[in-house]
């Protein structure tokens, strides 16, 4: 069985002056979006995102994973255990699912205290 790793929290740094320029690289998170924390299983590093809903409709959050080519979506799961997982593409029926939901409730239950 593979070991459970979690993200560490990003260096601090020196304040900089802003910056003109883009980067294509760096994450961006859509308005009203926000990462919960990160967890891996090598090579795969799994985020968990609260994503934006409207007033009072039922939180939804969003796994997404990054194997080194760039993030990719892997779930969609809401607040009520007792309701589906929306499993993406190939990950729908992977042997990993119950290990990434169990890790992505727990982060939804205990947010990373670290800025991602």
């Amino acid at each position: 069985m593979a070991e459970t790793t979690f993200a560490n929290p990003p260096e601090p740094s020196e304040p900089s002056e802003p910056s003109d320029s883009f980067d294509a690289f760096a994450p961006s998170e859509p308005e009203g979006e926000h990462c919960l924390g990160k967890f891996r299983r090598h090579p795969v590093e799994f985020s968990v995102v609260f994503t934006s809903t409207p007033p009072d409709a039922p939180s939804v959050y969003r796994v997404d994973c990054d194997d080194g080519v760039g993030p990719h979506e892997v779930c969609r799961f809401g607040d009520d255990p007792d309701q589906p997982v929306s499993w993406r593409g190939a990950w729908q029926g992977d042997e990993w699912c119950r290990w990434i939901i169990r890790n992505a409730r727990e982060l939804v239950t205990n947010p990373s205290r670290f800025d991602f």
